[in-house]
């Protein structure tokens, strides 16, 4: 019963590597055939009506197939945990050295038909074997034990600790099941073993969630890592092929779920037709990646490839009925001769998403990319480390407009670290590398003093500012004392709660956690306002924007811009901003650069509008005179 529940389960699951299903079903019908087999001939023991009628010449068949089936299991096995880690049987020696063992187990079963040199088949209806002839069936057995026991050691390595134990226990449980079996009367010991090996696999490996991304059908982050890094350490030579889709979070942040599912399963579908044995991944954001093996970066093969991706993204995708344009990035790395561990693959990665950004559409490779870039992110973290002790970071102000008003009354707290080398430095560059480190802390303790001091100490308040908005990194969020340390330094400036609006990130608030809900629960009681910065970047819902715990939405700017470059983006902004709007919250739109943009942003009716057009961000006393001169 068990296996058949197994079976009917994987039958409903789908599988991200099709080799790997299909040995695994071949396997689960074995045990199944092996349990109905096991069955008939306890019947026929048990039941003395039924020897009349399976007659002693049929129970001989039943346990001489039964038994061909138990040994065809531990091939099987072995079959599955090769193909697990992508080891392939690519010549005639490795076919013969996994076969043989086989081979002579189903030669040595049914040599029972014919002589009883091994075994015979008792009065009873029991197999009894001739010692030592009969045992060496066993070595075959026990050779694939030895071999798996091999293959674990060398590979589980590469595994989560929790599918690296399921495979354990996968191996063990096979490894008592069958030659107890084998060497016993009763098949009970053996057949429970077995189904419990198997639902084991059910619900880790077969279990498609972890390795199968749902929303497009194509392997997950963590199925990508895995297929590096055991084709790492097997020493494979192969290509991934990234494509870099523009403004995909974007466009997938607004749209509702069944829609973002559509346009991604439009696009890995016509990706997977060009890619060999179906090697797709999406890992997450705007990225997907082809796995081309035994490749180099150079052949013509990727070039093609790229050429007729190249064609097909300069034709429309639909997206609920309409069409939309998407431009793309390709590139490639090469393992291993690019890249030979996990750690150099992320680097390279951290590299090329900087790059992608200010490449054209040729194929970008490793080769053409400066890896003095990590070197340089090495520097900048020594430089992060020490520049607020060396007083190299100051806190600018970029006013933010009110159309009703006419007038500045807030503005957002920018950080700017200037080496001395190295000259200004963004914060794209430094601040995630600050997060790594952990002088983030230090530094939004630092912008949040800064603040307070400039509106303690200046006329900014008599000129109109009401509140300024800070940023707050998601490491801050879960600090347990956060809100002490806030509410202690607006006491300390005698700064008003309602003068100070902090701002957290989309990504943050889907990873909100109890610390960082008490956090702004007790921040929110005490009158400090949120905001919610880059609001459109990740993967937002209706549901979750009605209940984030925020005042305000910031409008990325990368929304703005592209509401500008075509129509269906333009309608994207305008129905967000319709939706937040009638849920009662205030919008911010950022990055607005010229007077047409603004028209526009102030037509659709949003509350705040933020950008180069009005002002850039700047230093404290500067920011005091801009708002007494517009304020006036």
């Amino acid at each position: 019963m068990l296996i058949a529940v197994i079976m009917s389960i994987h039958l409903s699951e789908e599988a991200q590597y099709s080799k790997q299903k299909h040995i695994f079903g071949a396997m689960v019908v074995d045990a199944f055939v092996v349990n109905l087999l096991g069955l008939a001939s306890q019947i026929y023991l048990a039941i003395d009506a039924w020897r009349d009628f399976i007659t002693p010449e049929g129970i001989k068949y039943i346990l001489i197939a039964e038994k061909v089936f138990i040994y065809l299991l531990p091939y099987f096995a072995m079959r599955y945990v090769m193909s697990l880690f992508q080891l392939e049987l690519d010549n005639i020696p490795k076919i013969a050295i996994i076969a043989i063992p086989t081979v002579y187990a189903v030669v040595f079963c049914f040599s029972g038909f014919w002589t009883d040199f091994f075994y015979f088949i008792s009065d009873e209806g029991k197999v009894v074997y001739r010692y030592p002839q009969g045992a060496t069936v066993n070595i075959g057995v026990i050779l694939y034990f030895i071999f798996a026991t091999y293959l674990l050691i060398k590979y589980t390595k590469t595994l989560s600790s929790e599918k690296a134990i399921a495979l354990w226990l996968f191996y063990f449980l096979m490894m008592a099941g069958i030659p107890i079996r084998i060497m016993s009367k009763s098949g009970s010991v053996f057949e429970f073993s077995i189904s419990i090996a198997l639902l084991l696999c059910v619900y880790t490996f077969q279990n498609p969630s972890e390795f199968v991304d749902r929303m497009s059908g194509a392997g997950t982050r963590n199925a990508l890592n895995f297929y590096i890094s055991t084709s790492l350490i097997q020493k494979k030579e192969f290509t991934i092929l990234g494509i870099h889709v523009d403004k995909l979070a974007v466009i997938l942040g607004v749209e509702p779920m069944e829609a973002a599912s559509d346009l991604l399963n439009q696009i890995s579908s016509y990706l997977k037709e060009l890619c060999p044995d179906g090697n797709l991944f999406y890992p997450g954001e705007a990225d997907f990646m082809m796995v081309f093996p035994d490749m180099t970066p150079d052949e013509s093969v990727i070039e093609k490839t790229v050429e007729q991706i190249r064609k097909r993204f300069k034709e429309p995708w639909k997206i609920r009925g309409d069409e939309i344009k998407l431009l793309q990035s390709p590139y490639t790395i090469g393992f291993p001769e690019e890249v030979d561990s996990m750690d150099r693959y992320s680097e390279v990665m951290s590299v090329l998403s900087k790059a992608i950004l200010r490449q054209n559409r040729d194929i970008l490779r490793v080769s053409d990319l400066s890896l003095k870039m990590v070197e340089h992110d090495k520097k900048i973290d020594n430089i992060v480390k020490h520049a607020l002790d060396d007083g190299h970071m100051e806190v600018y102000y970029q006013p933010i407009y009110t159309p009703a008003t006419g007038r500045f009354s807030s503005c957002e707290a920018l950080l700017r670290l200037k080496d001395p080398q190295l000259g200004f430095i963004s914060p794209a560059v430094f601040m995630p590398i600050a997060e790594r480190n952990g002088t983030i802390l230090a530094i939004d303790k630092y912008v949040l003093s800064s603040v307070c001091e400039m509106i303690s100490t200046t006329a900014a308040r008599e000129y109109g500012l009401e509140y300024v908005e800070i940023n707050l990194s998601i490491v801050d969020c879960i600090q347990t004392n956060l809100a002490e340390n806030v509410l202690k330094t607006l006491s300390k400036y005698d700064v008003k709660p309602s003068e100070i609006n902090l701002e957290i990130t989309e990504t943050s608030e889907e990873g909100i956690n109890a610390v960082m809900e008490e956090n702004v629960r007790k921040l929110m009681a005490a009158g400090v306002d949120f905001s919610m910065d880059d609001f459109g970047t990740g993967y937002s819902n209706i549901a979750r924007v009605a209940n984030m715990p925020v005042k305000i939405f910031k409008l990325d700017k990368s929304i703005i811009q592209s509401a500008f470059d075509s129509e269906v983006n333009y309608m994207v902004m305008y129905n967000m901003v319709k939706i937040i709007k009638s849920l009662g919250k205030e919008i911010v739109a950022e990055g607005v650069e010229t007077g047409e943009q603004a028209r526009q942003i102030i037509k659709l009716g949003c509350n705040h509008i933020q950008g180069f057009f009005y002002s850039r961000p700047m230093p404290k006393d500067q920011f005091v005179e801009f708002l007494k001169e517009h304020n006036s």
